[in-house]
C-alpha cells in the first residue's frame, strides 16, 4: 500500500469518526445540562416511541385479521464518492452518488392452521442516483429499468410461499430464498442467484436483500438433532450483474462509454467491443424436466461439532459465450456467439466447532467458534483466448474449455470481553489445470490460478452509550498467483447507532487501494466512498 493510499484511507476514517463524534457530543451526559443536551434528550425520547407505521397500520390490520402477522421496514442507502469527477479507463466517472436507494419491504404471514402458514414478502425499490444527478456515465436504465426501480412482478413480489410444519418435517412450496452458507462471501451459499449490481461493494450483510428468490419445493426432514434437506427447483434464475452505465460496472471492460451510448447493439449486449455478434441467450426451460435443478443437504450434530454435506445439480448462474459461427467480410473477421448456461455439479462440506479457551492472560475464558465451508465444482466452462483466436483464424470449436474449481474458507471467531468480536477468515479460490489464456469461471481464481483473501473483521459496542453505538473494521487483502500476486485491498469502517428499537443509523467508509487498473480492487482505486443508511422497522 502506497503513501497516497494510506493518506486516503486515513482521510475517510477521520470523516467517519468526526461525524459520529458530533453525534456522541450531543448524546453524552455532560451536555444534558445545556439547551442542546435537553433538546437531544427530548429527541431521543421521541425516537423511542416513533413507530407510526406500526401504530397506525400494522396494529389495526392485525387487530382486524387475528391470523395475520404484518411487519416491514423502510431503508435509505446512500454512497458518495470521495474522489473527483474524471474519466477512469473506459468509464465516464462524472458522478458523485454511487447510489441513492430507497427500499420499502412489507412482510406478511397468514396462519391458515396450526401447521400451515402462507408468507408474502414484497419489495419496492427506487434508486435516485440516475435521476438526481446530471451524469453522462450513468445510463444503465436504458439497458435495464430494474436498476432504477422495481417495476415487474418478479422483483416486487420477492417471496410467496406456503409452509407446512410438524415435529419432524418442514415442507415449503413457492418463491423463496435459502441461505446455506454462513461465511463472509459465497461458498456453499449457491442455491439462489444474486443481484450483484454493487460488484465489489456488495457485503454479506446485504445478501438477504440481494439474493434473487426462486420458485422451488424445499423439504426438510428432522431426525434427532440431525436433518436432511431436499430441494427441487423447476424455475431457473440467473445472476444480475452490474451493467454498463451503472456506477459499479468495471472500468477495465471496453469499449468506452461514448462508444457504448452511440451503438445500440453494444448497449443491449448484442455486440462486443470487437464487433462480434452475440445472439439471444439460451436459458433453461421450466417446462423441461431435464432443465430443472436438484439439491440435497445432510446436517449432523455431534455437540460441540456440527457438520454437513451438500450436493447441488444446477445451472451456472452466468452464461458462457459459445462460438457458433465465423463470418468473414472484406473488412474483418467476425465471430457469432450464443450465450448458454451450462450444467454444474457442486459438492460441498460445512462444519462448525464451538469451544472456549481458558486461562488466557488479560482475558480469562475466551469463547471460540471454528467454521469451515468448501465447494468443489466439476465441469466449469472457461473462455480460452487461445482457442478463440484459433477459431477466428479458421479453426473450429466453441472457444471454451472445462476445468474443475474449488472455493473454500475457514473462519476463527473470538468473543473477547466487552462484547468485542474478532473474526479471521482466510478464503481460497482455485482453478485446476489453469493456464494464462483462461478467463474467469465459477468458483475459480479471478484473473489468476488462485486467489487468497484473508479477511479480518472486528466489532465493538460502547458501554457508555448502553451498547447503542457499535464500531467495526473489515480489511480484505486480495492475493493471487502465480502471475498477479497482488490485486489490492479493501478497507471498510462502519459506525452504527441504534436510536431506538425502530430506527437505526449507519455511517460507512469504504476504500480500495493497491493493484493495477485490471485487478479486482485495483480497478476501483477511484471509487473510495462514504455512505449512510437510515432504517426504520415496524
Amino acid at each position: 500500500m502506497g503513501k497516497r493510499d494510506s493518506e486516503r484511507i486515513c482521510y475517510g476514517v477521520r470523516w467517519t469518526f468526526l461525524l459520529w463524534g458530533v453525534l456522541l457530543a450531543l448524546w453524552v451526559r455532560p451536555c444534558e445540562a445545556n439547551w442542546l443536551g435537553d433538546y437531544w434528550s427530548r429527541f431521543d425520547r421521541f425516537l423511542a416511541t416513533f413507530d407510526p407505521a406500526g401504530r397506525y397500520v400494522r396494529q389495526p390490520i392485525e387487530k382486524q385479521i387475528p391470523s395475520l402477522t404484518f411487519k416491514g421496514f423502510y431503508r435509505q442507502w446512500s454512497d458518495i464518492l470521495l474522489t473527483g469527477d474524471e474519466r477512469v479507463a473506459n468509464r465516464d466517472k462524472d458522478f458523485r452518488f454511487l447510489q441513492l436507494q430507497n427500499l420499502f419491504e412489507i412482510e406478511m404471514h397468514y396462519q391458515v392452521s396450526p401447521n400451515l402458514e402462507i408468507t408474502n414478502v414484497d419489495h419496492f425499490l427506487y434508486d435516485g442516483a440516475y435521476n438526481w444527478q446530471d451524469s453522462a456515465g450513468l445510463f444503465a436504465p436504458r439497458r435495464s429499468e430494474t436498476l432504477r426501480h422495481y417495476h415487474n412482478f418478479d422483483r416486487i413480489v420477492r417471496e410467496l410461499y406456503a409452509s407446512y410444519r410438524i415435529h419432524s418435517l418442514d415442507v415449503v412450496l413457492g418463491k423463496q430464498q435459502i441461505a446455506w452458507g454462513k461465511m463472509d462471501g459465497r461458498f456453499i451459499d449457491i442455491i439462489n442467484p444474486m443481484d450483484v449490481r454493487e460488484s465489489v461493494q456488495l457485503e454479506a450483510s446485504d445478501f438477504e436483500y440481494r439474493r434473487i428468490p426462486t420458485w422451488m419445493a424445499n423439504v426438510t426432514y428432522f431426525f434427532g438433532a440431525n436433518s436432511l434437506n431436499l430441494l427441487y427447483i423447476p424455475n431457473f434464475e440467473q445472476d444480475r450483474q452490474a451493467v454498463v452505465g451503472s456506477p459499479w460496472f468495471s472500468p477495465s471492460v471496453p469499449p468506452s462509454d461514448t462508444v457504448v451510448k452511440a451503438n445500440e447493439d453494444i448497449l443491449e449486449g448484442r455486440m462486443n467491443a470487437r464487433g462480434d455478434i452475440i445472439r439471444k441467450r439460451k436459458r433453461p426451460s421450466a417446462g423441461d424436466w431435464g432443465d430443472h435443478e436438484f439439491g440435497v443437504r445432510l446436517d449432523v450434530s455431534m455437540e460441540p461439532l456440527t457438520w454437513g454435506l451438500i450436493y447441488f445439480y444446477a445451472w451456472n448462474d452466468n452464461p458462457n459465450n459459445f462460438i457458433v459461427k465465423r463470418e468473414v467480410d472484406e473488412a474483418s473477421t467476425h465471430l457469432i456467439f450464443r450465450p448458454r448456461h451450462t450444467r454444474l455439479d457442486h459438492f460441498g462440506i460445512t462444519a462448525d466447532y464451538a469451544s472456549a479457551l481458558s486461562q488466557i492472560p488479560l482475558v480469562g475464558e475466551l469463547p471460540v467458534v471454528l467454521r469451515v465451508e468448501g465447494l468443489w465444482t466439476k465441469g466449469v466452462h472457461f473462455t480460452d483466448s487461445a482457442r478463440v483466436a484459433s477459431v477466428r483464424n479458421g479453426a473450429t470449436g466453441s472457444g471454451l474449455i472445462t476445468r474443475d474449481t474449488i472455493r473454500a474458507a475457514i473462519a476463527i471467531e473470538l468473543a473477547f470481553p466487552g462484547n468485542t468480536s474478532v473474526i479471521l477468515q482466510p478464503s481460497l479460490f482455485y482453478t485446476f489445470n489453469w493456464r494464462e489464456t483462461l478467463g474467469n469461471g465459477f468458483g475459480g481464481g479471478v484473473g489468476d490460478e488462485w486467489n487468497v483473501i484473508p479477511v479480518f473483521f472486528t466489532e465493538r459496542p460502547f458501554r457508555f452509550t448502553r451498547d447503542r453505538l457499535r464500531l467495526s473494521l473489515t480489511v480484505s487483502p486480495f492475493l493471487s498467483g502465480p502471475t498477479k500476486e497482488w490485486q489490492g485491498i479493501k478497507t471498510k469502517v462502519v459506525a452504527s447507532y441504534n436510536f431506538s428499537q425502530f430506527v437505526t443509523g449507519r455511517l460507512i467508509y469504504t476504500a480500495y487501494s493497491g493493484g493495477n487498473r485490471r485487478d479486482i480492487y485495483g480497478q476501483y482505486d477511484k471509487w473510495d466512498n462514504i455512505g449512510w443508511e437510515i432504517s426504520y422497522e415496524f
